[in-house]
């Protein structure tokens, strides 16, 4: 979405046009998930968590008050609001009772923030530690069938720069085409000249790369391995491309 059809799309949805806001808010529900997993450091399922709830109802409150005219990013504007939206919910829930819910002077602000992010991150690593584990175990099975293992991608990963970035590029249109995500799946095995053929990607290097490409590619194509992109070192897609 273009700058302009940006703000043209917030001017009508704060001037009231309910079908406006209405569709931009569900164009952007997949955004919405994917800045609220990871302020809470999860992934997490519309059907499933109270916290996309409450970002969508962030999300709402955002498009009231950004000013569209003021030259600020109304994606970082947004995300802001989001996870400030998500503290309110956890503090609320007694997740961070220890702070004082009380007006601020000006001058403790900051100070009031930093524990506040501190308190939440605690919360966060505590909750979701047992959770990695479950989903890491899953991964580590799934990876069994395609005849690799946890301690084989610690010593076929990449260590170069170049050489990440090019088998990333590889793993992305892997996990981008269902054709071939399909007979990885059912034959089990890395569909290298065709996916030679999509990238320009040497054979020589994709075939070296094959355990590495499996596990990302089964990263990237599967949202319940989500989690692991960060362990894994994926780099994250630009957060405006929603």
């Amino acid at each position: 979405m273009s700058e302009q059809v940006l703000r043209d799309t917030l001017i009508s949805a704060k001037n009231g046009d309910p079908l406006v806001r209405e569709d931009f808010i569900t164009s952007h529900k997949a955004f919405i998930a994917r800045v609220s997993s990871k302020a809470c450091g999860r992934y997490l399922t519309w059907e499933n968590d109270d916290e996309l709830s409450i970002a969508l109802l962030a999300f709402n409150e955002a498009i009231n008050n950004f000013d569209p005219h003021g030259g600020a990013s109304f994606y970082s504007f947004v995300q802001m609001v989001i996870r400030r939206r998500l503290v309110d919910h956890f503090r609320k829930e007694g997740k961070n009772q220890h702070l004082s819910l009380s007006p601020m002077d000006p001058e403790d602000e900051e100070l009031s923030r930093y524990e506040l992010d501190t308190s939440l991150e605690q919360y966060q690593e505590n909750e979701n530690q047992e959770f990695f584990a479950q989903v890491l175990e899953h991964f580590v099975r799934v990876l069994c069938d395609y005849n690799v293992t946890l301690d084989d991608l610690f010593k076929v990963s990449p260590k170069h720069g170049e050489r990440k970035q090019t088998l990333t590029r590889a793993a992305l249109a892997l996990s981008n085409s269902p054709e071939l995500m399909g007979k990885l799946q059912t034959h089990r095995l890395l569909p290298i000249k065709e996916l030679e053929l999509l990238t320009g990607i040497k054979r020589k290097a994709l075939e070296k790369g094959r355990k590495y490409l499996i596990a990302l590619a089964l990263i990237l194509s599967k949202p319940d391995f989500y989690p692991l992109k960060n362990f894994m070192q994926i780099p994250e897609e630009p957060t405006e491309r929603v």
